[in-house]
């Protein structure tokens, strides 16, 4: 029998890290418990071990408790959409804060993920479900009934058994931190064992209100609750010989380590109430000048507060037919305003690296044509005019992350105009919404000997 290289072997584990060193070794997790928490805030924070190298496969379990039976999470990206805000801080310096951060994961997810990827392991890791039936002889669109949330013969929402939330028996869900707001792990490892004596805190604030994430029936606001002591941070972290670590940590003496990444933030807005059939236009001014932009994401949910029995807060919606124009750097992107449903299809194509979201035309359109081509369930009614993103694209083809963006020299101009139309199956199209612009740029992680800096 052959003997088996023990490096090579674990290498097998470093898929989701590609700039692990040289010599990666063994890949070691760690369960770590809540360093603080409060229920008043709605709030727990971790402290993350400073050992070798955290990687993409690290995550946050977390269960439910609740007081009322047959309850369920929104299906679009299930325990994800409890999540309000998540700050990772290293020396006290801010090296991400996002809000809202699973309505930015939906089009990566619903793009690079199949159907049976969505089931098999989005399904059970962090409990989304989005399974639909189109019947092409009768013309039915409705829930499937292999997801979380299914309907009956007389129309009822009814969730599955396995993620019925019951007093205290729920299944344990696992956040990744790259779907968090930590997508920067993707890219390459973060060398936590050069941090030292300086603390690597991870924050997050869940939802205060059950029914911004929490689905079945009548839900009052602290039926479902986030057990805030069972939290934990399981982190996973390839291992450096000693010796290697010791000449990094040396030669941060000489120049600090440098990691770059892409970041996130969020900009709201609101776009106000329209009327049918009249043209409204608005325009957003976003101040990211002096910053390296690579990509922007435009979403209009419903105003916080306002309920959506599926989806919760983690839907967009379209807000009728659409007219699109932006200023960069004083200069338009398009000749001429981008008016056409696929045009602005495909700038989310772009933006997606190539993907786009694979949901049903029905669901993201509402349209009169599309509502009037087949017929919904009644509950399912929801669903139309749902899951609409405009995303816009700055990369310059270049490789890396530095460089390969668009440096802002002056504040970015959405004009964006909506004629909201009466085919959007609940009329919400007229409504006011939130605005919510989703900006990656770039930014650089120095780590040095006695200092940390966080520059873009």
């Amino acid at each position: 029998m052959s003997q088996i290289d023990l490096k090579s072997y674990f290498k097998l584990g470093l898929d989701s890290t590609n700039n692990a060193g040289e010599q990666a070794g063994l890949i070691n997790t760690i369960r770590t418990p809540v360093d603080t928490q409060s229920r008043q805030l709605n709030r727990v924070t971790f402290k993350v071990p400073k050992i070798g190298m955290l990687t993409a496969d690290s995550h946050i379990n977390l269960r439910f408790t609740s007081t009322a039976n047959y309850k369920g999470l929104n299906i679009l990206n299930g325990a994800l959409g409890a999540v309000q805000r998540f700050r990772v801080l290293i020396g006290n310096k801010v090296l991400t804060d996002i809000e809202r951060p699973a309505l930015m994961e939906n089009v990566k997810l619903y793009s690079s993920r199949t159907l049976s990827h969505l089931l098999d392991f989005e399904n059970m890791f962090i409990g989304n479900s989005f399974d639909v039936v189109t019947d092409r002889d009768n013309g039915n669109f409705t829930l499937g009934d292999t997801g979380t949330a299914v309907i009956n013969d007389a129309g009822d929402v009814a969730i599955q058994s396995q993620y019925l939330l019951t007093g205290g028996e729920c299944k344990t869900f696992g956040l990744p931190l790259r779907m968090l707001g930590a997508s920067f792990l993707e890219t390459a490892s973060l060398p936590v064992f050069l941090l030292g004596s300086r603390e690597m805190i991870i924050e997050i604030t869940f939802e205060d209100d059950a029914r911004q994430y929490a689905i079945g029936g009548v839900i009052g606001k602290d039926m479902v609750q986030v057990d805030l002591v069972n939290v934990e941070l399981v982190s996973t972290h390839v291992m450096l010989d000693e010796k290697m670590e010791a000449e990094q940590i040396a030669d941060l003496a000489k120049s600090p380590a440098m990691y770059p990444l892409i970041d996130t933030y969020l900009i709201k807005g609101v776009l106000p109430a329209g009327a049918n059939g009249t043209k409204a236009t608005n325009l957003y001014r976003l101040n990211i000048q002096n910053r390296e932009v690579h990509r922007i994401l435009m979403a209009t949910p419903p105003l916080v507060g306002n309920s959506n029995e599926y989806f919760a807060n983690q839907v967009a919606e379209a807000c009728g037919d659409e007219e699109l124009q932006v200023r960069a750097n004083g200069l338009n992107i398009f000749d001429r305003p981008v008016t056409n449903a696929a045009s602005i299809y495909q700038l989310l194509n772009y933006y997606n690296g190539g993907l786009s979201l694979k949901m049903p035309y029905q669901v993201f359109n509402g349209t009169e044509y599309a509502t009037t081509q087949i017929d919904f369930e009644t509950d399912t009614a929801a669903m139309l005019g749902n899951q609409h993103f405009v995303g816009l694209d700055f990369k310059n083809g270049n490789n890396g992350i530095k460089g390969s963006g668009t440096v802002m020299t002056s504040a970015l101009e959405v004009e964006y105009s909506t004629t909201p139309n009466n085919g959007s199956g609940e009329d919400t199209q007229k409504d006011a919404h939130d605005t919510f612009f989703y900006v990656s740029f770039s930014k650089m992680l120095q780590i040095g000997q006695n200092m940390i800096n966080v520059s873009f």
